[in-house]
């Protein structure tokens, strides 16, 4: 397989929300990701607030990844861990079609991500997942992002949450 990374455009909107809805409506719990709101859907391809990356196969969007760049969405988290003070950024958006799992990808378009938030002069990347969801739960200690501690977030979500300082 020959997969494409890259920054995923506005102009394929229909795909992003083909992926989000496939890939959701096909969770065991769907607890593991908190469902994005209409006013999500419109900041998704602002960069300013977080630049949006995917895998393709072909014409296809198989995976895809958001980098939370914009400070004042990410406060409750920045007072949350202590990081009052500091350039944060958030991994979140990590969406694989069933069948493209296991295969690296997120690994890759979190890789990406990181890079990103190294070029940009983060001071610290957060991540959270739930409790239950072992793929995400193993994918941020892979990218050797530390746990921090588990809380309800403001979305009313449970959620293990993340730190790593850049």
């Amino acid at each position: 397989m020959n997969l494409v990374y890259r920054k995923i455009s506005k102009e394929e909107a229909s795909k992003v929300r083909e992926l989000i809805n496939t890939v959701i409506g096909g969770l065991e719990n769907p607890e593991f990701f908190i469902p994005y709101e209409e006013w999500e859907y419109e900041k998704m391809f602002d960069e300013s607030y977080a630049p949006l990356y995917g895998a393709y196969d072909g014409d296809k969007l198989v995976a895809m990844g958001q980098l939370y760049v914009q400070q004042d969405m990410l406060q409750e988290y920045i007072k949350l861990l202590g990081l009052e003070g500091k350039k944060v950024c958030e991994l979140g958006g990590a969406l694989c079609l069933k069948e493209y799992r296991k295969q690296g990808i997120m690994t890759h378009i979190m890789g990406i991500l990181e890079g990103y938030a190294k070029d940009n002069h983060f001071d610290y990347i957060v991540t959270m997942a739930h409790p239950d969801n072992i793929a995400s739960n193993q994918l941020i200690h892979k990218l050797g992002i530390e746990y921090v501690k588990t809380e309800v977030v403001s979305s009313g979500f449970l959620r293990k949450i993340y730190s790593k300082k850049i």
